[in-house]
Formats: C-alpha cells, structure tokens, sequence
C-alpha cells in the first residue's frame, strides 16, 4: 500500500462511507422536503438567484440548495439525484482536510484527520441528507486551511494552489453561511492565532533541519511574523480577490442583506443557556469529543513555553484552539439572535484530533493516564445520553424538533459501541496502571500477609499472581509499541460510522419519510386500476405525495369526509397519522365501519384501507393484538376495581429477572365505563429502602384512555428496565395504578394498600 497515493485512500474512505445507498430510503418530511421544495422551485422557474421563491420559503444562505437543484436538473426530483452533489462535497470536505492537513503536519496527519472527520456521525448524517452544512464544513476547511498551509507548510515550500484553495473556501463560506461566518470568522481566527505565535519559530524536527526538502523558501528559523512578512502580499491578494467576488454575488443575488448574517434577527423569549452547545458538540462529534479536552490541553501548553522553544504544531494548533472557542461563543451567542446553528468548527477539530494522534505516534508513548481516564469518562456520560435519549444522536444535525419514532430501540448498539470505545480510549491513551504489585507491596508492608494462614494464605497468593498475569498481559498490549489499541479504536469509530450511514439512516427514514407508505399504495393498488383505486390523506402536514406520486393526492379535511371515503364501494387508500388510530378506532367501531390498516411500520404515519384484496389481503392494525371483544386470560389473575370505570383482571409476568436488562410485564383490563383523558399506568417495585418504575402510557400512547370504550379488553405489555447499579437484589413487591399528575383513580376494589395502589405480587430480583 506504500505505492498508493494517501489521497487516494482518502477518496476511497469517503465514497466507501458517503455515496452507496443515498437514494434506497426516502426525503425527511417536513425537515429535507423543504429544502427539496425551495430546489425544486428553482428548477421550475429557473430563477437562481432568489432563494425564497418569490417569497413562498424562508430565507436561507443559496449555494446548499443550488447544488440540489442542479442535482434535479440533472437526474430527475428524487431523492439520490439531491442527496448526491452533497454526498460529493462530503468527499471533497474529506481531501481538502487530508491536503491541510498534511501541508501542516505531513500524510499521516492528513490519513488521520480525514478519518476522524468521515467517521463522525454528524457529518456521516449531512453528507447522506438534504438537512445539511457538509457544504460549509468543506469551506472553512479550504479558507482557513488554504492561508495557514500557504503560510506555514511544513516542508517550506508554499504552492499558490494553497492560496486558490483559500478564495474558492471564502467565496463558498459566504455562499453556505453568509458573509460573517462564512468569511469573517475563519479569517479573524487566523489573525488572532498570528498574533498569538508572532514569534513562534517554524521548526521542523528537534534539529531544526528540513526532512526531504531541496532549497525550501521558508527559513526553519523563521518564526511567524517573519513569514507573514514574506507570505502577506500574496494572501491580501487572495483576500481581495475573494472579496471581489463576494461584493459581485451581493449585486447579483435578491435581497443580498440577508446573506450578511445568514439569519435573521429575532428576539428569543428563553434563550439556550451556555452548556447547550456542549451538549451538541458532545453529541456531534462522538467519539472523538472525547479526545476534545487533550486536544485543547496540548493547544494551550504549546503556547505556555517561551517563543524560541515552541514546536511549529504550536502555530496551526492555536489557530485550532482559536476557531474551537471561535466557534463555541459565536454559537452560543447566535443561538440568542438569530436561531440556532450547527457548531461551526467541527471540522477543525476533526484535523486537531488528527495532529494529536499523529503527534502521540511519533513519540511512541502513552501520555499521562489521566487523559485516558478523561476520555473514557467522557464516552461513558456521552453514550449514557444516547442510550436515554437516543433523539440525541440520531437528531444531532437537524435544527429544530424532531420527534423520535418509539419503536426504534437503539440501546443495544449504543451502549456495545460505547463500552468498546470507553475501554479503548482509556487503553490507547493512558494505558493500564499496575494495580496488582503495588496492593501486593502494601499488604506486605503492613504485615497482612502473616496474618493469612494455611490454604487463605495459598488461595490469597494464587489469586493475586493470577491478577497478576491478566495485569501484565494488558500492560503489554496497552504498552509504548502496542500502538494496534489505537488502530482498534479507529476501526470500532469505522464501524461505528457505517452503520450510521447504512442502518440506522435508513431506519430513521421508515417512520421520518411516506416514501415506504406510498411503495405500499402502489404495489397494493390493482394494476389499470391507476383512476379508480385513488391515494388521500387525512390531516398530513407533509408534501410526500409531490415526490411519491407525481403530486396526485385527494385532501381529506375531517374526520366525517375520512368515513364517507371508507364507505365508498370502489378501493381507496388513505395515509393518517399514527396518534389519530385511536379516535379513528373508537369512532369507526361506534360507527360499525370496517377498515383496515395494510402497513404500520411507521411511528408517524399509517395508510388504511376500507378493503382487503390482490396483494395486500393483511390487516396490521396495531390496535387489533391488544384491544379485544372476548376476555384474555392472564397467567396470574387478580381482580381490581378502580371506580367502576376499568376493571384490572390479571397479569403476567417471570417470578424472577435479572438486573441490568429488561423485562416484560402485561396488564389486563375490562373497561366498564367512560375512561377519563389521559391517564398512564404506573408501576412500582418496591422493597423497604429501594424501588424502580415502569410507568408508561397505555399501549405505548398508541391507544390513550379516554378513547377506551365500555366492554372493551385492553392487553399492555410493557418492558421495564431494571437499572444495575442503583437496585439491589431482593424480593420486591409489585404496584400498579392509574395517575394523572398528582390525581390517581381510586381503588373501589381489591388489594388496595390505602394510597390506590393494587398490590399485584412478588418480584425475585437476582
């Protein structure tokens, strides 16, 4: 592999990861159909030059969605031919961070760093999705990038490709973002670092001695004001001429005000406070973020020594340290004004992580412990998030609400893949303390050993040399040339990054995007039966239909127009909301009107039918399985009464579970009269000093209380977690009952414990 170029391996990772699968799942709705609409309008009309459209859309920085209307004018309105040129700016944000990178550092900085950044989740998302900043990732990568490599190259040799790199960054800064974050702040961040290192010597090894160049035109002892004085009419140029540009798009574009700031200002009632951004760009730049704090660590330690020592890394890691904390308060400040905003600088630490790994391979030795100890603490508390809140990570790139579909579990693969990284980190960087001689000397010292005797003794010396061995065996593979831990922890960040990309993007698109409703509808509909068997929709906001089926869709607006389409003798198909089934149910079943649900894989969105025939003959209503009209028999029957209203007829549930997982416990109800609005049902384990919950909207808020009807039999499964740490093993004693708020429905009767709770049984918890 050493005779294959380095860039070509870069290309190679970012098609691998970016390009395959961009058009197999559907466009997010609302979140990538707006910015499909605005594109696709621009197709229609040809008037590129104004991105609201005559007003119809919100005002947005233009060169984002030029790119998908060129995409459309190219390859059709679908959703590969959008999602492609940004795929391609991904791949390009890929090389321009590798050629950075290594003009500041060398190849495999430049490997690195590339790396980091394409096997960051938030990028993988913006890369695959229309709801994307990849497009300015690329261009503060290029302008920044361009004029501290013309500046700075780490062989000496300055290229002008350097300088076009940086104008071309610029004007597509401004394009994507608007005039201050897109040309403004990469350039102010470059002055403050220049003042910052104005003295900081440009050395390339210990010796001072260029490696493999011939007759560089930079000094190794010169510093960077030195080089600024050199370097400074060929970057005014640059800057110019970018400048030229930009002053020209401002009298070609429509409304060109708004591209000064990119947003508009607005008075926020209750603005973010300062840790949200630290949340987002914990979230966003997993797992690397958690390298984030020893990459600032070196930043500001490099500047710490006096001038004539620094290292040369410490110019292009200032300017690093300065776009971070750049970024952070320009984005915490903007958040108050103008809305919110992608953190700015994630690329840039992308390249910083690369120059840290870089800068710990070539000195082949762990750092301190403690980073190790840092790291893995932050992976731990960052992938605690993702496996509570998931919408943490699968929304990292959307500004705005989202809702997370329910039945989407990520806990399993969020909590595997940040255990493996927790524990890889920690070994890679800290390496593994000698835990083991160290407890065996102390215990010596203090004479505990001779307190030992006979077999304790001999047990006790068994144990510890065992330990002993497992200790020796990790400091081997933790140890200064075991450097395969940090390729291990590349790996499991590619695998990461992958299934990102190709599991769980599609999965999210099952319940964010119609596209699979409207796969069904044509594969249901009887073939020559296009004018007869007609698609509507009932209360869905989205425009998926102008993308699915050619815009041919008939609007139902209420619930009685829904009815009379259902009573209809000829075949209809109708998308509803998935939190409308329930009033849809209750209503349908007063009414005696069939109607059948054909797909229910979505959380949001479900397409009924009034007739089951040809291919789709399957009712998959969810509502089918768990509201029934004979009595259910549960394993373990009890009788409660909660104010004759709902009548609890058993349970069922294991006599013992394990902590650390999850179990499943169903609840059976006979409804004996009108149900009040919103009630849950809670669950209690309780021993004397501890308990956990199972508390929970009925059938997973699929089915509310107040749409159940009298003689009804409700079936609830629900799962429990049983949280590790915190609950001790034991006999718990089980209670369930309905609240709303601090309200709870009274047990008229049954086991009640005088606080309306039923007393179900017993729980072994091992």
């Amino acid at each position: 592999m050493a005779k294959i170029p380095r860039w070509l391996l870069v290309l190679a990772l970012g098609c691998a990861l970016l390009l395959p699968m961009l058009g197999s799942y559907g466009l997010w709705d609302p979140h990538e159909i707006k910015q499909a609409d605005v594109a696709q309008e621009m197709v229609r009309t040809g008037d590129y030059a104004d991105v609201t459209q005559g007003k119809r859309y919100p005002r947005r920085p233009i060169l984002t969605v030029w790119l998908i209307a060129l995409g459309f004018k190219l390859l059709g309105v679908n959703e590969l031919a959008g999602r492609f040129p940004l795929a391609l700016c991904g791949v390009l944000s890929l090389l321009v961070a590798f050629r950075v990178a290594r003009r500041l550092a060398g190849e495999r900085a430049g490997l690195i760093g590339a790396f980091v950044l394409a096997t960051t989740p938030t990028f993988i998302f913006q890369s695959r999705q229309l709801v994307s900043e990849v497009v300015f990732y690329a261009a503060i990568l290029a302008s920044a990038g361009g004029l501290i490599a013309y500046l700075w190259p780490v062989d000496g040799r300055r290229s002008r490709l350097d300088l076009a790199l940086a104008g071309a960054g610029l004007v597509a800064g401004f394009l994507s973002q608007g005039l201050v974050l897109g040309f403004v702040f990469p350039v102010a961040c470059l002055a403050l670092a220049i003042a910052l290192c104005w003295r900081t010597p440009n050395r390339a090894d210990e010796s001072g001695v260029w490696p493999a160049a011939q007759g560089p035109d930079l000094s190794p002892d010169a510093t960077v004001g030195q080089a600024l004085r050199v370097a400074l009419v060929p970057m005014l140029v640059a800057l110019a001429a970018a400048g030229a540009v930009v002053g020209l798009l401002f009298t070609v574009l429509k409304d060109p005000s708004f591209m000064v700031l990119g947003g508009e200002v607005r008075k926020v009632a209750v603005p973010p406070t300062f840790e949200t951004t630290f949340k987002d760009l914990g979230w966003s730049f997993f797992p690397w973020s958690a390298v984030v704090p020893m990459l600032l660590a070196r930043g500001l330690l490099a500047q710490s020594r006096t001038p004539t020592r620094r290292d040369r890394m410490a110019f292009p890691l200032a300017l690093i340290v300065v776009l971070v904390v750049g970024a952070y308060v320009l984005a915490a400040i903007w958040v108050g004004h103008l809305g919110e905003i992608r953190y700015p600088a994630l690329p840039w630490l992308a390249l910083g992580v690369g120059f840290v790994v870089h800068q710990l391979l070539q000195q082949g030795q762990p750092v301190h412990r403690l980073w190790g100890v840092v790291a893995a603490g932050i992976i731990l508390v960052i992938q605690q998030d993702f496996f509570m809140a998931p919408e943490s990570l699968t929304f990292s790139h959307i500004i705005g609400h989202a809702k997370y579909p329910v039945d989407l579990s990520l806990k399993a693969p969020v909590r595997t893949f940040g255990l493996l990284f927790a524990v890889l980190f920690f070994a890679s960087l800290g390496g593994v303390p000698r835990p083991i001689r160290v407890w065996d000397r102390a215990e010596r010292r203090r004479g505990v050993r001779a307190a030992i005797t006979g077999g304790i003794q001999n047990l006790a010396r068994r144990l510890a040399g065992a330990l002993d061995s497992v200790g020796q065996g990790i400091r081997f593979l933790a140890g200064p040339n075991a450097r395969w831990l940090t390729f291990a922890a590349g790996g499991v960040a590619l695998v990461f990054a992958g299934w990102c990309g190709f599991w769980l993007t599609p999965k999210l698109s099952l319940h964010m995007s119609n596209k699979a409703l409207f796969e069904v509808y044509h594969r249901c509909r009887e073939s020559g039966a296009a004018g007869k068997e007609k698609l509507a929709q009932y209360q869905v906001p989205g425009r998926g239909a102008a993308y699915y089926n050619n815009g041919q869709i008939e609007e139902v607006g209420s619930q009685s127009q829904l009815f009379e389409l259902l009573r209809r003798p000829e075949r209809w198909f109708i998308l509803i909301p998935a939190n409308h089934l329930a009033s849809i149910d209750q209503s349908a079943r007063r009414s005696k009107l069939p109607y059948y649900v054909l797909d229910d894989r979505s959380s949001q969105y479900l397409l009924i039918s009034n007739k089951l025939q040809g291919k789709c003959n399957a009712d998959h209503n969810p509502l089918r399985r768990f509201v029934l009209s004979s009595p259910p028999t549960p394993k373990k029957v009890l009788t409660a009464n909660f104010e004759n209203r709902v009548k609890l007829m058993g349970y069922d549930v294991d006599d013992v579970v394990t902590r650390g997982g999850k179990f499943r416990i169903t609840l059976y109800f006979h409804v004996l009269g009108q149900m009040p609005s919103g009630y849950k049902v809670f669950l209690h384990f309780d021993q004397p000093a501890s308990r956990f919950h199972g508390d929970h909207e009925p059938l997973d808020g699929k089915y509310p209380t107040q749409y159940w009807l009298p003689g009804d039999y409700i079936v609830d499964p629900h799962d429990v977690e049983i949280p590790l740490i915190t609950t001790p093993s034991g006999t718990y004693t089980i209670y369930m009952g309905f609240w709303l708020g601090s309200q709870r429905l009274k047990v008229t009767e049954g086991p009640n414990d005088g606080v309306n709770r039923v007393r179900l049984g017993t729980l072994r918890v091992r």
